[in-house]
């Protein structure tokens, strides 16, 4: 009788790719065939070292009969493995729906799909001494709805009145002092984390009538944790499942449109050399993109969620879109220029804008000046001298009515 195979970490690998496959409905009878699908062989060269150590630890732990061992801090080794595997499936997920929405769109020739970045800003943090956990409690959030070929569509904005729990006073004063500077006393009812659950849900939902799951949420792995933290918050208070909403990187999905548009060389990558793209801050002193709360305050830009989303979705559709031969739209593409804030009407423009844009420095440059030229990259300028056919732009953005006008500052 011949000897079982050794079940090493890439048969784990192959049996979850397999068992992720069988939920949506492509069968495989055994592992030839699945051995036979690109995606599998892909995803597995996508894992780093560190990855893949957790199946080859899955496998020494079946082997070695580990169930009943503990760490030396007391923690069941089993319990530790299957969190360590939770987690790695979750990324696989996230990293198999983002190249194939990617593939999507670059494959129709223009952006119709639609993303969501998120971010949130707290007033204080509480440790769980049973779980290690930290609580954030939220101060604000926003959320941008985005499509490559239309830009900015619309964004769900929303400063959160709390009561600051005693003991926790200092905290959310000297936190919120040097960032964002919301008032922790606040007039009016306290919110409601039911109502900002049922909102999001709204906001954030399918178009398709086919479609039965929530699109993801894309924010920067530094704020992964608040944000977190926050779904758990309005999903607990409206009595809603965990994984309701699916939180995903936005550096990897912007590295992926990287690689795949043929801008950068090599994959391995991908995440921080996106990381590094959107760190730049290339439009963080833009101006007029502040949520009303934030424009009257001085040194808040950099801090404002609304700000921060908005300066994620330009970053992006300024490298992509000239790429892709998408016409750039000021206001939904890029920021608007000097020239198109002043047709705009001078008036209409804060004290401290009108400064920014109008105060030359001892080089005789205005800033507006700088600012403009930063975000024009010379690739796109390069790409519409060369264009030689009228591009028509059809504006599909959603026009504002009473019901949904809370969505916008």
């Amino acid at each position: 009788m011949l000897k079982a195979a050794k079940k090493n970490g890439f048969y784990y690998f192959m049996m979850e790719f397999k068992e992720r496959e069988n939920q949506k409905g492509t069968k495989y009878c055994n592992s030839q065939d699945v051995k036979k699908n690109y995606r599998y062989e892909n995803l597995w060269k996508s894992l780093s070292t560190e990855e893949k150590k957790i199946y080859h630890d899955k496998a020494r732990e079946e082997m070695s009969n580990m169930c009943g061992k503990r760490t030396g801090l007391g923690e069941p080794i089993k319990f530790i493995i299957e969190q360590q595997m939770k987690h790695l499936n979750y990324e696989l997920i996230m990293k198999e729906y983002i190249n194939d929405i990617v593939d999507q769109v670059i494959g129709t020739g223009l952006g119709f799909n639609t993303f969501y970045f998120i971010h949130v800003n707290w007033y204080y943090t509480k440790t769980n001494v049973n779980t290690n956990e930290v609580d954030y409690i939220p101060a604000e959030f926003a959320v941008i709805e985005l499509t490559l070929d239309q830009g900015i569509e619309r964004i769900y904005h929303k400063i959160i009145k709390v009561i600051v729990e005693t003991g926790y006073t200092l905290e959310a004063l000297e936190h919120g002092g040097k960032t964002h500077k919301i008032d922790i006393y606040h007039e009016g009812n306290i919110t409601d984390y039911k109502d900002l659950y049922d909102e999001l849900v709204t906001f954030i939902s399918c178009k398709k009538k086919w479609c039965e799951k929530l699109p993801p949420l894309f924010t920067l792995n530094k704020f992964k944790t608040v944000v977190t933290s926050f779904l758990k918050r309005i999903t607990s208070a409206a009595g809603a499942s965990e994984d309701t909403f699916d939180l995903y990187s936005l550096e990897y999905l912007f590295g992926t449109f990287m690689v795949d548009l043929k801008a950068i060389e090599g994959t391995d990558n991908r995440a921080a050399l996106a990381r590094a793209k959107l760190e730049r801050d290339q439009f963080l002193y833009t101006a007029d993109i502040e949520c009303l709360y934030h424009r009257r305050i001085e040194g808040t830009e950099p801090y404002c969620s609304q700000s921060v989303v908005t300066q994620w979705a330009y970053t992006i559709l300024n490298y992509c879109c000239p790429l892709m031969y998408i016409r750039m739209k000021a206001g939904k593409h890029r920021p608007y220029t000097i020239d198109e804030l002043l047709s705009r009407g001078i008036q209409s423009m804060t004290v401290k804008e009108h400064r920014i844009f109008n105060v030359k420095s001892e080089t005789g440059v205005t800033e507006a000046y700088r600012e403009q030229k930063s975000a024009i990259t010379r690739r796109e300028e390069m790409l519409r001298r060369k264009q030689n056919r009228q591009i028509t732009f059809i504006d599909h953005a959603l026009k504002l009515s009473p019901e949904n006008a809370h969505f916008w500052q």
